[in-house]
């Protein structure tokens, strides 16, 4: 069909180019407002066309597009052409439009909308505009999802959703790029407040981010910008923000030479082998992009060696390759910033947040000897000479 009717209360329809350029069709079912997920204009001078409201956002179905970023200003206006206000006919607002689906029956009729009704276009109505009314769905009924229950997936919650419109659409396939971004847009918690809500978003940065290192390094190239993940979780008050200012981060990367800290918990990542199981005979630690890193890999180079950034030590500590390698358990790692296990100390602090014992560690850690007894916590080291070295210190 050239359009379909969503299963729902709302008068939200989805199609394709054939059923928007027929005015007959826009006219029958008092369309209101048009999302064009396509490069699109309407023909204002017929009469079908005159009044609606038109957004049109450029993107291709492909699935290395990013569409992620268009879905907050997308829900706004299908939410807004859905839920105008009764007097005044203009689109209400996203708070309003909510606390109209939730206030009690006795008080609705003062603060009622006008049901407006939005057709929701791409080219074939089976990827693009599915994308965004699947995105609204989410946003909309999130109850209806498994919101409410911690072990509902992204993947189960999005599935569900596009199950809902093929309900009425049975073509509807949204490409697997535009899936994977759902899922995102699920798990951020489908932001929406403002146009650019998922830009602010910490993990639609680090994707982004991933995908400009992808990019680079698909045609032999270090990326443009680095994104060192400690200063970035520091600005971001995000969780590992209170580790990267010495924390109690519980684990720790030492360089076995000068025992400069190289990398805290929160910053190593995590590596399986073969089997999806732990390889505690693995010759390296990978980490993020940390910036002590800095001077070397903003010389520009696509791979190289990780120097200890203490100035008296600058003992070879690794490797780094934005193009990825593959470790000897099995696993390819990609960008890849690895520390050699004969190089460094994982150890296990146990030092408590902001107490003299962690501010005593951190010294200690940095070359600065405290007086004796001065509290010390214990620490525990999980690999080779760093054993011998907590034995002396206890």
């Amino acid at each position: 069909m050239a359009l379909n009717r969503i299963n729902s209360a709302d008068e939200l329809f989805v199609g394709g180019v054939f059923g928007v350029n027929r005015g007959r069709l826009v006219q029958e079912h008092h369309i209101t407002h048009i999302l064009s997920v396509i490069k699109y204009s309407l023909n204002r001078d017929e009469d079908a066309f005159r009044d609606v409201e038109h957004l049109s956002i450029d993107i291709d179905d492909m699935d290395d597009q990013d569409i992620l970023v268009h879905l907050p200003r997308m829900v706004r206006f299908i939410n807004g052409g859905l839920h105008r206000d009764a007097t005044s006919g203009r689109a209400i607002s996203d708070d309003q439009a909510q606390t109209a689906d939730t206030i009690a029956p006795s008080t609705a009729s003062s603060r009622s909308s006008t049901p407006g009704a939005v057709l929701v276009h791409c080219a074939m109505g089976k990827s693009r505009s599915v994308t965004a009314v699947i995105a609204y769905l989410l946003w909309k009924h999130p109850q209806r999802f498994g919101k409410a229950d911690p072990t509902t997936t992204a993947e189960q919650a999005v599935a569900q959703a596009l199950q809902w419109v093929r309900e009425t659409r049975p073509v509807a396939e949204p490409n697997d790029g535009f899936m994977r971004q759902l899922e995102m847009w699920w798990d951020m918690g489908c932001p929406a407040d403002s146009d650019d809500a998922v830009e602010k978003e910490p993990a639609y940065q680090r994707w982004l981010y991933k995908r400009e290192v992808e990019d680079a390094a698909r045609i032999g190239r270090a990326p443009d910008w680095i994104r060192f993940e400690d200063e970035a979780t520091k600005l971001e008050g995000g969780a590992k923000a209170g580790e990267a200012d010495g924390g109690d981060a519980g684990t720790e990367l030492r360089c076995k030479k000068c025992r400069r800290v190289l990398a805290t918990g929160p910053f190593i990542v995590p590596h399986q082998g073969r089997g999806n199981a732990e390889q505690p005979g693995c010759p390296h630690f990978f980490i993020e992009a940390l910036s002590w890193m800095r001077p070397i890999l903003e010389e520009g180079a696509l791979d190289g060696r990780l120097i200890c950034p203490n100035s008296k030590c600058s003992a070879s500590i690794g490797r780094y390759a934005w193009q990825g390698f593959k470790c000897s358990c099995g696993q390819w790692v990609a960008p890849a910033f690895s520390l050699q296990n004969s190089k460094v100390d994982k150890v296990v602090t146990g030092r408590q947040n902001g107490g003299a014992a962690a501010i005593a560690d951190r010294m200690a850690a940095l070359g600065i000897r405290m007086p004796p007894g001065a509290g010390r916590s214990p620490i525990v080291a999980t690999s080779g000479a760093g054993v011998e070295r907590c034995k002396e210190n206890l």
